[in-house]
């Protein structure tokens, strides 16, 4: 979902066909659709494209799974190009950096040229969720946060352990989710500013956590979900949800709770 635009993927069940759809976000209106080749596992929109994952099962990798990434123009949902990695982990996050598109998977971090698909490197790096940040790469690798030079894929500096999610810059610090709560670390030389514990056992919940209204929004895997300070990993605010989706919007979070999906209208903090 853009600020203008809320992308949804279907598809058959007794196929490996599926479609995208593209609809205005203030009024629910259906702007267009596509159909493309395999079974959707995510939907990333960068600048103007729309990066999509797919996997189907395929006899030529000995029924395995064969991973696409298939770029479509954002707007028009034209097909711009498409490349096929044959591994059975899935891409789990990506960041685009001047004309090379940053793809995590379960083993391997790879690049693949903007304009055509052209894959530049292949990594044995296992890192799932790649953020820029002025020219580098700060991710989960190896279950550390680091900070990753994209020309070299050298380590400007780890911290941390049982890293394992999406980190969320605000302002100087980064935020990552570990495998029990949260680490918060300086975004320039990997200090460490605080780390926290939720509910004794958060589970294993890499996407769900945004930053918006001067909060972190973080869901856990025992049903709660909770709003901290992000100077300190403070609770703000907390509630009951049995998330599965958490993303940020301009007034608010959007939250998929069971079968419900529902926004939380933000206060920006003082």
């Amino acid at each position: 979902m853009t600020d203008s635009d809320c992308y949804v993927g279907s598809q058959a069940a007794d196929d490996n066909i599926s479609t995208i759809y593209r609809f205005d976000a203030e009024n629910g209106e259906r702007q267009t659709r596509t159909e493309i080749q395999g079974n959707i596992s995510r939907l990333t929109t960068v600048g103007d494209l729309l990066v999509c994952s797919t996997v189907e099962e395929s006899t030529e990798y000995e029924e395995r799974y064969a991973n696409h990434i298939i770029v479509l123009d954002r707007i028009g949902l034209n097909e711009k190009w498409t490349n096929t990695v044959g591994n059975s982990a899935f891409s789990s996050g990506l960041s685009r950096l001047n004309d090379t598109l940053h793809i995590g998977f379960e083993n391997f971090l790879v690049g693949f040229a903007v304009t055509d698909g052209t894959i530049q490197y292949r990594a044995p790096l296992n890192v799932g969720y790649p953020v820029g940040y002025q020219g580098d790469l700060v991710a989960d690798v190896e279950r550390e946060l680091r900070r990753l030079d994209p020309e070299t894929l050298e380590y400007k500096w780890s911290v941390g352990s049982e890293v394992a999610g999406r980190p969320v810059i605000v302002g100087e610090n980064v935020v990552v989710p570990t495998t029990n709560g949260l680490l918060c670390a300086n975004i320039r030389d990997g200090q460490q500013r605080w780390s926290r514990t939720l509910e004794n056992e958060s589970g294993l919940t890499p996407e769900l956590l945004v930053y918006q209204g001067g909060l972190l929004w973080y869901g856990t895997a025992i049903d709660e979900l909770y709003g901290l300070v992000p100077t300190t990993g403070e609770t703000a605010f907390s509630m009951g949800a049995d998330l599965t989706l958490i993303a940020a919007t301009t007034s608010g979070v959007v939250i998929n709770s069971g079968y419900e999906t529902f926004e939380l209208q933000v206060v920006p903090r003082e």
